[in-house]
């Protein structure tokens, strides 16, 4: 029986040897086939595993018919004549160039510039991993890294929405890389089995995010706002409210935060109801968004910063692009000049009204006579004030539009110039009318905004690998705005004003900065900048006639910054840095330091953490009238009313990325110095400057799921934003104006072939500044919810690209508050406690997009 038992064992023993090696057996049947396609086709049938260089293999056409034994003996007939070899690590078959016979270098340089392969634009910012260790290119798509000398390099560069490319170096080398689109229909084999980064970047940097735009327009809502739709759906970016005229991030004040454009300031547009974002997408290639405790190279905030790349137009063909939707028409031209140069242009208009009768909301209370009511905010009991609301429906007019032109040159070493325009401009007015006990009372608000901003940049490599980068940008932004209520007594024909509001802002930056980068081995980098800067405001305020504020003063500043990036072996990365600000006309220097570091312990896991302190300038000031109304005005630090803002920053968070899983979570703790509020209530007899102080904390949970062509992700923010001002009667912070709780929000994108269906879903607990009691005791700090849909077709007759379909706002037709769009008045004996507009309603919107 035992003897029988060994027999089995041989017997299973000598089959499975026969089976592995008619497995083993490899049959190459192939005639002048670049030996890269060769490799990728024994990868699809037989699972062999290669790294390799893709443009050396391609040289080489092979013709065999024949049929191997073994992997080795394959791939060494393959390489047979050839200068390769072959080695292995692992289960992976490295194929690289014959090793020179000469003495090794003591260094190897590898350097070049991330590109589209469509259109030759660089891709700023692209991640690439050599032999696990990360660099990061710059704005312009240019990385440099020096080695000690091996064998080979597995290098791996990926960047949002595009093919992962993945090669291996065996000496140094300087060239020019190119990505594929996503987008794209690939038919070149050597991608179809890459795989691709699709969506967003987040938990890699600490605060820091990466946002693939190319996304933006399959999701809902309107196209000519896409950037920013996009940008909403992120954890610590708030949503709900519909806030128009700016980004709040993670507890910042309006204007804390900045939103940059080809490295011009961009201070906004009036972004009524979710239609058009004051950046054009067609314009856009890259955004980065640092919500807090970023590095050195940054500053002039103490909120966050979005970083918006634009596009440098294509070198190949002249394309057109045009969408068109209910609202808004759309177009861009992008045209070649020479080989080297191209010229680029934008413009959008709307052409439509934008807007059904938005409905206002009058929260009207009586005077009480027995003088028992308990004034603002009463219980509204039989003995108190009695609050009436009363709705109207309101047209307004609003007219936007904008233009974009931009230059580009680049050089055949690597040299970019170019320089980038922008303008735009809006009108929006409503008149209401309604009657309240006998009054006629009558409101009317008109605003108008323009926008003007232009950069010019130069960027010089040179031949040890650093580069060098020039940049000057100017920006101005005017702003006026009028306010008018009235009330006519229908007995007696008496009509009186009892409000009326007149201001006029203008505000205008100019910069100007020069970076250099060095490099050194293992991926250290050390970054030095240098520049001057200026911004002037003037402010002119009045109410009922009479001035309240008039401002004119700017604040020249020098500045200079010191950036040390250092990875630790292959699991850490050090930031270090050191930003330092002279305020010429204060006469003081500010020094901000920052530090930060990211740890991998282990393949998709990372922890991260950064620290830093920040000043800003110039900022909004809060001007707060008899009706405790809050308007906002661009305004220059004195040191005197007008205090420096300065804000410290601690974040920590963790991130895990695997199988197209990303799960991060981020803390944050942030404080405010040097809040300025004005103050212009008759009942104080005077008016004043209150300085003041904020402190935000919170915690951001993101999870993010990509499934083949289809993903979605959650994500979810529990904050606390406070505020304290000498003037509080309890000395105790409280709830900041812009304050919420809990944020949740949704989105999904399900592909199936040329079709795109997606929705997401946001979900906001409330905001402090709507705490107003109606008669039934209703609060107005009611919770934001919003649910939006799409679905969008790609199709393509002949040589035009087209997209068309259908975008759904708030499909349950949520009733909703906009942040931005609150205000009181007191007309007669009638308060008005608050006039409210409606968020975004039930709104389809169709849209067509073509491009050729």
């Amino acid at each position: 029986m035992a003897k029988l038992g060994w027999l089995l064992v041989f017997v299973c023993l000598v089959l499975g040897q026969v089976t592995a090696q008619t497995v083993k057996n490899i049959k190459v049947n192939v005639r002048k086939i670049p030996l890269n396609q060769v490799l990728l086709d024994l990868k699809e049938n037989y699972g062999l595993q290669f790294a390799f260089d893709n443009d050396i293999l391609s040289q080489y056409n092979i013709t065999v018919n024949r049929t191997f034994q073994s992997d080795n003996e394959a791939l060494s007939y393959l390489v047979k004549n050839l200068p390769l070899e072959v080695e292995k690590s692992g289960d992976v078959f490295l194929i690289i160039p014959v090793s020179a016979k000469q003495p090794e270098p003591a260094v190897t340089k590898i350097s070049g510039q991330v590109l589209e392969a469509r259109t030759y634009e660089p891709l700023p910012f692209s991640y690439i991993l050599i032999n696990r260790k990360p660099v990061q290119s710059d704005q312009q798509g240019h990385f440099n890294f020096i080695a000690s000398a091996d064998t080979s390099y597995n290098l791996q560069i990926s960047h949002l929405g595009y093919f992962i490319y993945d090669t291996i170096v065996s000496q140094s080398l300087t060239r020019q890389f190119f990505l594929t689109p996503q987008i794209e229909r690939i038919k070149e084999v050597q991608v179809k089995s890459n795989p691709i980064e699709k969506s967003t970047l987040i938990g890699d940097k600490a605060g820091r995010m990466k946002i693939n735009h190319q996304i933006a327009p399959i999701l809902p809502g309107h196209g000519d706002n896409s950037v920013f739709n996009l940008l909403r759906l992120m954890p610590g970016v708030l949503a709900a409210g519909e806030q128009s005229n700016d980004l709040l991030i993670w507890g910042a004040y309006e204007s804390h935060s900045k939103i940059r454009f080809d490295g011009f300031t961009v201070f906004g547009l009036k972004n009524f109801n979710d239609n058009i974002s004051v950046v054009n997408p067609f314009m856009v290639k890259n955004i980065e968004v640092m919500k807090g405790g970023y590095e050195a190279r940054y500053g002039g905030r103490v909120g966050g910063i979005v970083d918006i790349a634009g596009k440098d137009g294509t070198l190949l063909k002249p394309t057109f692009t045009f969408n068109i939707n209910t609202n808004t028409v759309n177009s861009m031209v992008q045209m070649p000049l020479t080989e080297k140069s191209s010229i680029m242009g934008a413009y959008r208009q709307t052409y439509y009204q934008l807007y059904n009768p938005t409905s206002l909301t009058l929260f009207g209370r009586r005077k009480d006579d027995s003088g028992s009511g308990k004034g603002y905010g009463g219980d509204g009991g039989s003995g108190g004030n009695q609050v009436y609301p009363i709705d109207f429906d309101i047209l307004p007019d609003f007219v936007f539009r904008d233009a974009n032109l931009k230059y580009s040159f680049k050089g055949n070493d690597g040299n970019r110039f170019a320089v980038s325009l922008y303008a735009g401009g809006d009108e929006f007015l409503y008149d209401m009318e309604g009657e309240i006990a006998k009054l006629l009372i009558t409101r009317t608000e008109e605003e108008k905004n323009k926008q003007f901003g232009g950069s010019t940049q130069y960027s010089n490599s040179w031949s040890d690998g650093s580069i060098t980068n020039f940049s000057l940008a100017y920006s101005t932004f005017t702003k006026q705005s009028f306010e008018q209520n009235t009330s006519e007594n229908i007995q007696t024909g008496i009509n009186r004003i009892s409000r009326e509001i007149n201001a006029d802002n203008v505000v205008a930056e100019i910069t100007f900065t020069a970076e250099h980068t060095l490099n050194f081995r293992e991926g250290h980098k050390l970054l030095l900048g240098v520049g001057a800067e200026n911004n002037q405001v003037q402010l002119l305020r009045k109410t009922n006639r009479e001035v309240d504020l008039d401002l004119d003063s700017n604040s020249p500043r020098l500045v200079a910054y010191v950036q040390d990036e250092f990875p630790v072996g292959e699991l850490l990365e050090l930031k270090t840095g050191v930003r330092m600000i002279h305020a010429v006309k204060l006469k003081k220097v500010y020094f901000e330091p920052r530090i930060s570091a990211s740890l991998q312990p282990v393949e998709g896991l990372k922890l991260n953490a950064s620290w830093g302190l920040y000043n800003q300038f110039l900022s909004k000031t809060s001007v707060v009238d008899s009706s405790y109304n809050i308007a906002y005005f661009w305004i220059n630090a004195d040191d005197g009313n007008i205090p420096v803002l300065s804000a410290e920053h601690r974040v920590a968070g963790i991130s895990y990325t695997k199988n197209g899983l990303t799960v991060s979570t981020e803390a944050y703790y942030k404080t405010t110095e040097g809040l300025n509020r004005y103050f212009n209530l008759t009942n104080w007899g005077e008016n004043s400057f209150f300085e003041g102080d904020a402190r935000s904390y919170g915690l951001d949970v993101f999870v993010k799921k990509e499934y083949k062509r289809h993903m979605a992700w959650i994500s979810y923010t529990l904050s606390k934003t406070e505020e304290h001002f000498p003037f509080y009667i309890n000395d105790t912070y409280k709830l900041a104006p812009h304050h919420q709780k809990h944020e949740f929000k949704f989105a999904g994108v399900l592909n199936y072939k040329s079709f795109y269906l997606s929705g997401n879903y946001i979900y906001g607990s409330g905001f402090a500044r709507f705490d107003v009691e109606t008669e039934k005791g209703t609060n107005l700090n009611q919770p934001y919810n919003r649910l939006d849909a799409a679905l969008v077709y790609k199709f393509q007759p002949g040589k035009v690209r087209a997209e068309a379909g259908i975008s759904v706002m708030n499909v349950l037709d949520a009733d909703n508050i906009k942040f931005s769009n609150f205000s009181g008045a007191t007309i007669d004996d009638i308060s008005l406690l608050g006039i409210y507009a409606d968020a975004v309603p039930f709104t389809p919107a169709l849209f067509l997009k073509i491009e050729f």
